[in-house]
């Protein structure tokens, strides 16, 4: 098949070939760090503007503190403090990055205190109203 076609060809064809590994190889790299980052998963939609959560139990390591901030609308000054960690240079790192970090030898750390800053930050439950119905 390649007996009559030119050199030039050959090396062209080559060329595209190796370009295109390259290209698979590194999207692929991508895709399977980003997965690895959120174990597997996605992150959640998006909540409807205004809207907070207050489930402290579905915070992650992947997040990071100003999404916490937003989602449970705790200012991230608060979040930082109960952390003992400065907000310069650690805003795009995700809690598991700020543990790592700054807790090396004490796994969660960050987390559990993250998770205690939103519960003492958040309005107690509302109690309901009983009717006078019987």
């Amino acid at each position: 098949m390649f007996k009559h076609s030119n050199p030039k060809q050959r090396m062209l064809i080559f060329t595209l070939i190796l370009l295109g590994c390259i290209f698979i190889l590194f999207f692929g790299l991508r895709i399977f760090h980003i997965s690895k980052k959120f174990n597997g998963g996605l992150p959640p939609p998006p909540r409807p503007a205004g809207e907070i959560e207050t489930d402290v139990e579905k915070i992650r390591e992947w997040m990071t503190i100003p999404f916490i901030s937003r989602t449970y609308g705790v200012p991230e000054k608060i979040l930082f403090e109960a952390t003992g960690i400065s907000p310069e240079r650690n805003h795009k790192k995700s809690i598991e990055e700020l543990n790592e970090e700054y807790f090396p030898s004490v796994d969660g750390y960050i987390i559990e205190q993250i998770k205690s800053a939103v519960r003492a930050h958040q309005p107690p439950p509302l109690t309901p109203v009983p009717s006078d119905s019987p």
